[in-house]
């Protein structure tokens, strides 16, 4: 017997990732000490309120450019809109859960035309709207490492 398959289905994928992310992130936000949350390590890192304020802003931008309303401003400002969204663990879990299901929801209604056409990213770079959206949620990784 032989299985056939006819595709790939990219957009289930990323949204199962980006679940699953999802809930590492949460754990180790929990994990944090509450005092150490607004704190740098060795006064030379960004503390983990601001590098989750950083994480959640890109992906919020490709939610909102998904929904065809492209954001102005750089990463630096998209970021600072939201920081007093992480200014706690609780509040930051919150944004986290909500920007996360803002995007599994959006990704899946959004068309493949619509993915696939080029927009121009936060930080200056032209690329299929795909393409950032798989950008993004590798940056929720990138920044739960850190």
């Amino acid at each position: 017997m032989s299985a056939t398959q006819s595709g790939i289905d990219g957009k289930a994928f990323l949204s199962g990732w980006m679940t699953m992310l999802t809930g590492m992130y949460i754990a180790d936000i929990k994990a944090i000490p509450d005092d150490k949350w607004t704190e740098t390590f060795g006064g030379c890192t960004r503390p983990s309120n601001v590098l989750t304020a950083d994480a959640i802003s890109f992906l919020l931008w490709v939610t909102e450019a998904m929904k065809g309303n492209v954001l102005a401003g750089d990463e630096a400002n998209l970021a600072s809109a939201i920081q007093s969204e992480c200014d706690t663990k609780e509040a930051a879990i919150a944004k986290i859960s909500e920007v996360s299901a803002d995007f599994v929801s959006t990704l899946a209604a959004t068309s493949d035309e619509a993915l696939l056409a080029e927009v121009m990213a936060p930080f200056g770079m032209p690329s299929p709207l795909f393409g950032l959206a798989q950008m993004a949620v590798s940056h929720i990784w990138y920044h739960d490492g850190q």
